[in-house]
C-alpha cells in the first residue's frame, strides 16, 4: 500500500477483531465513559464480525460478573448486559451456543 492509498479494514479480520476484544476487556469494569463508547462502536458491527470475536465477547462479558463486575450497577451494568444479549442473539442466529461460565454450575 502506498502512502496515498486509503487503508481498508475487513470487519471479520482476526487482527481487527482482536483489537475490538482488547477494547471490551479494557472497558469492562470501568466506571467512565469508556464502556458506552466501546459498546456503541461494536454493537452495530456484530453481524459482520467473525465467530471467534463473538465468542470472546460472550466469554469476557459473562465472566466479568465473577471477576470484578461490570462497573457501576446502575450505569455500566445495564449496557454490558444489553451488549451481552446482542452478542448472544447474533451467535444464536449463526447456530452457535452461548457461552456458559464454569462458575454458573
Amino acid at each position: 500500500m502506498s502512502i496515498n492509498e486509503k487503508p481498508t479494514i475487513s470487519l471479520d479480520d482476526d487482527s481487527f477483531c482482536a483489537v475490538l476484544n482488547c477494547a471490551v476487556r479494557y472497558a469492562l469494569g470501568r466506571q467512565s465513559y469508556m464502556p458506552g463508547v466501546v459498546i456503541e462502536f461494536i454493537t452495530p458491527l456484530l453481524p459482520y464480525l467473525n465467530n471467534r470475536a463473538l465468542w470472546c465477547f460472550d466469554q469476557d462479558v459473562t465472566d466479568a460478573r465473577w471477576y470484578g463486575g461490570y462497573g457501576d450497577p446502575q450505569i455500566d451494568e445495564p449496557g454490558w448486559i444489553k451488549f451481552l444479549n446482542d452478542v448472544r442473539n447474533e451467535r444464536i442466529s449463526r447456530g452457535e451456543t452461548p457461552y456458559v461460565s464454569h462458575r454458573e454450575f
